[in-house]
């Protein structure tokens, strides 16, 4: 299976995902070193023969053991972790079916919206990592190192709720892709990117071609989307939990800012919440967010003028979006934790 560019950096993350949950999985003490040797040996033979990276031989090791510990009868990893290592091809194969020739994407109506805000957040946020080199390779392992944070979940009693968001996000994010299709600042605009963002205006929107080899930028964002669903499945954890969740959030959401643009990562609270209310069955939510869902799309792709109006509209509109959780669902934390568990049972 051809893994497009989008997802090849995510391969060894997600091997290296089968070793965090066999960890969790609290294996005996025999069985997991033997995997972690195994894993040690696998991962320099990887390096040395340049077929990837050494610290995907420890998740290999792991995934070898998924498949061969039900016959020895010995502990092995919840099943969903065969879902993370699938994923790049999975998600390759979907991408490539869909637009292997290319087609018209809407990046500059996406600037344009970020641009109303007066300043282009996702060129700043690319510039700076640019020139702050360790600060760029912490988001930089945030945020293709989701599958192995989402692997942390798979032994907690939020298993169930966090791998049926995620699924149903991932299931809806290529719908999404094709109503509103963008490649990303980066491509779009490579020869002004980030030093030099394209000054935007109320008519700067309009289509454009982007050929079939160019990565793909889902609107909204996936990566912010999976960041909500594991900051909900942290919730009704300790509090441990919910700390660690939000750290991890902030540089790996400051990544995706940089891949992205704002407006993305906006859009992305009511589109998690409206699949959220679905699997919980709360139906006027539901119908709250995907009309902010809706909304926002035709005011990007239609609206343009309204949001130039004022620098404060933008803001004011992105602010309410993000902050609509806060008035639509339980404010008490004993409350949100009643409501997450009984989303998807």
């Amino acid at each position: 299976m051809t893994i497009a560019g989008d997802f090849a950096p995510y391969v060894p993350y997600c091997f290296l995902a089968c070793y965090v949950a066999l960890l969790f999985s609290k294996p005996s003490r025999r069985d997991g070193f033997l995997v972690t040797a195994a894993g040690v040996a696998l991962g320099w033979a990887l390096a040395y023969s340049h077929l990837g990276p050494w610290i995907a031989g420890l998740g290999l090791s792991a995934a070898l053991w998924v498949v061969i510990a039900p016959f020895l009868k010995k502990k092995t990893i919840h099943p969903a972790i065969a879902l993370i290592v699938t994923y790049p091809a999975i998600a390759s194969a979907a991408l490539i079916a869909t637009h292997q020739s290319g087609g018209m994407v809407l990046d500059r109506y996406l600037l344009a919206a970020d641009g109303s805000l007066g300043l282009q957040p996702g060129f700043l946020a690319a510039a700076f990592l640019l020139n702050h080199s360790i600060v760029k390779l912490v988001c930089e392992v945030c945020y293709f190192g989701l599958p192995v944070v989402f692997a942390s979940f798979l032994h907690t009693t939020s298993a169930k709720q966090v791998l049926y968001l995620c699924l149903l996000l991932g299931a809806t994010a290529l719908p999404g892709y094709l109503i509103f299709p963008a490649v990303g600042s980066e491509a779009a605009f490579h020869d002004r990117f980030p030093a030099h963002p394209p000054a935007t205006n109320a008519s700067f929107g309009a289509p454009v071609f982007a050929s079939g080899g160019l990565e793909r930028n889902f609107m909204p964002s996936l990566h912010a989307a999976w960041g909500i669903a594991l900051l909900l499945g942290a919730w009704p954890l300790a509090r441990s939990w919910r700390i660690g969740i939000i750290l991890y959030l902030l540089p790996m959401l400051f990544f995706a800012l940089a891949r992205h643009y704002l407006i993305d990562l906006i859009v992305a609270v009511p589109w998690t919440f409206a699949v959220w209310s679905a699997m919980g069955r709360r139906w006027n939510v539901l119908f709250a967010y995907v009309a902010i869902v809706a909304a926002w799309l035709v005011l990007i792709r239609f609206g343009l003028a309204v949001l130039y109006a004022s620098p404060w509209v933008p803001w004011a509109l992105g602010a309410a979006t993000v902050a609509s959780p806060a008035l639509l669902y339980p404010r008490r934390q004993q409350e949100a934790a009643t409501c997450y568990s009984q989303v998807g049972s």
